[in-house]
């Protein structure tokens, strides 16, 4: 997926949350480091419903009001759409989400 149809993608996120939440969502910020935020694997596509497919999430760090936007290895996506209920997975992306958000602002 090219970087400007991941950043269209990510521009609609932004958008409704900003019209579900209203003033909490004030910025928005693509995680895009190395490594999925699940496990450090490599983002690669995987098979969802018989295409290529990436995965595509994102996440509020209601702390700072920003949208985190990021990609998913087919490993963690398949766990977390195969997912019944959260998964200690969703803790372990969230932190990782928000330590590398903190990092982002120090630079």
């Amino acid at each position: 997926m090219p970087n400007n149809e991941i950043s269209d993608l990510l521009d609609q996120l932004f958008m409704q949350a900003k019209m579900r939440f209203g003033t909490a969502i004030k910025s928005r910020w693509f995680y895009d480091r190395d490594g999925c935020p699940g496990c450090g694997s490599e983002i690669n596509a995987f098979k969802f419903k018989k295409k290529n497919s990436l995965s595509l999430n994102a996440f509020i760090y209601r702390d700072h009001g920003v949208l985190i936007g990021y990609l998913l290895c087919g490993k963690c996506a398949k766990q977390v759409i195969n997912a019944k209920q959260n998964l200690p997975l969703h803790s372990e992306i969230e932190n990782n989400l928000k330590k590398a958000f903190v990092s982002h602002l120090g630079h």
